[in-house]
């Protein structure tokens, strides 16, 4: 239990001491609320983090409140890019992918007093991490929007077909993707905190 607390407190630190932003499309050419659609599912940093989040919300008796969590997460960071508040979370997205892809591994329901800041910094980091490059104000908050809607119906399919997967064998297969991806966000901050 201190172990993850501890984990919380340098996710959220990660949030805050990022770099100077530096927005980004996916696709070329498709901005607004299509391009934030796609955002999160595109990019492979927030497509681990929102899978690993969904299936260790998936394990949790009281999932549908970490999902509303998340999308408080991703409000909050709507409102702070709004405030003209931007920084590069890339790290905190995979901090929070390998975060809950060990949770997922472990195989335990974390209580809602951890997975819940959890899925608040999550929606941060993603909300966050989502600023196009277009400068246009209405253009940010429609890519924004559709971040936020697709981010959060992502994350509440994996978690709710995650729940339907009850067999034992199901189970060790979520377990080990959980640990999957877990590595891959591991080695990626590795490879980034290294240089």
């Amino acid at each position: 239990m201190p172990g993850i607390v501890v984990g919380v407190a340098i996710l959220a630190w990660l949030l805050v001491a990022g770099g100077p932003a530096q927005a980004h499309d996916v696709v070329s050419g498709v901005g607004g609320l299509p391009g934030g659609l796609l955002h999160p599912l595109l990019v492979p940093a927030h497509a681990l983090a929102l899978l690993a989040l969904g299936l260790a919300l998936g394990q949790q008796p009281r999932w549908r409140a970490g999902v509303l969590l998340f999308g408080v997460g991703l409000v909050a960071g709507i409102t702070l890019i709004v405030a003209a508040f931007a920084i590069t979370t890339d790290t905190a997205v995979l901090a929070v992918a390998a975060m809950a892809g060990m949770a997922v591994a472990v195989g335990r329901r974390l209580p809602l007093a951890l997975a819940g800041p959890l899925a608040i910094v999550a929606g941060m980091a993603v909300a966050l991490d989502s600023v196009p490059q277009e400068i246009s104000m209405q253009t940010t908050f429609l890519a924004l929007v559709g971040t936020a809607i697709s981010a959060t119906l992502a994350v509440m399919l994996v978690a709710g077909l995650s729940r339907r997967l009850a067999r034992d064998w199901q189970r060790i297969g979520l377990r080990i993707a959980g640990s999957w991806i877990a590595a891959s966000a591991i080695l990626v901050l590795a490879v980034r905190l290294g240089r």
